[in-house]
């Protein structure tokens, strides 16, 4: 389980049976970090700026994240949040990750749930021309002949 612990996204919550100290994942370039540090070894942010960051931020950097499930609750988060700036990064992160079926078509209905009229037909019309999927494909088009 991950919880958000000073910055950190905590990936284990105890000492593992070796002895090794509890990592956690880095909010920003999602390398795993010892659950101590105050910044990150790799991209050398610390933990306590990345708590400042606000959530549509937070959500929607977590698109990038290495873990298809974080990807999928920034995905299921920001379609509940019906906010029509975040239609560009959804529809890329489905373009990134295109073998992630499940992933596309919930990225199709997050879409959907943006105001009609506003850029959720164009980010359909794009996902359904560019992603390779004809699954999502065809839902997308579908989505936007709904709207």
């Amino acid at each position: 389980m991950q919880d958000n612990v000073d910055g950190w996204s905590k990936a284990v919550s105890a000492e593992n049976a070796n002895g090794a100290s509890p990592q956690a994942y880095c909010l920003n370039c999602f390398a795993l970090v010892p659950a101590e540090r105050e910044t990150c070894p790799r991209c050398e942010e610390r933990a306590a700026l990345l708590s400042a960051r606000g959530y549509k931020e937070k959500l929607l950097h977590a698109l990038f994240h290495p873990l298809a499930e974080v990807r999928m609750r920034a995905i299921i988060a920001l379609g509940l949040r019906a906010d029509g700036d975040t239609a560009p990064a959804l529809v890329e992160c489905a373009l990134r990750h295109a073998t992630d079926l499940v992933q596309g078509l919930e990225i199709v209905n997050s879409l959907s749930r943006l105001q009609a009229g506003g850029p959720c037909v164009p980010a359909l019309h794009d996902l359904a021309s560019r992603h390779p999927a004809r699954a999502v494909k065809q839902a997308a088009l579908w989505a936007s002949r709904g709207i």
